[in-house]
């Protein structure tokens, strides 16, 4: 039998360091990441899609996470 590892998505849209909240500096980071002066490596968590690119909704997703929290970890 092989054991293959797998990561679970982090489900805190915007959490660049994995603490489990989205903090001002985070979304900043994001923006700066949006407008192109910042590379999305700086914040992987803060591209939703997967796609390489933090756009404006993920921006306001992650405002949103700010705002209520994270959804739990399942």
């Amino acid at each position: 039998m092989t054991l293959t590892a797998t990561t679970t998505p982090n489900p805190c849209l915007g959490d660049c360091n994995g603490d489990g909240e989205v903090t001002v500096d985070e979304l900043i980071q994001m923006v700066k990441i949006a407008l192109g002066s910042s590379d999305v490596t700086a914040c992987t968590a803060g591209d939703a899609d997967g796609d390489g690119t933090i756009t404006i909704n993920e921006v306001i997703a992650a405002v949103n996470d700010t705002l209520n929290g994270c959804p739990p970890q399942q």
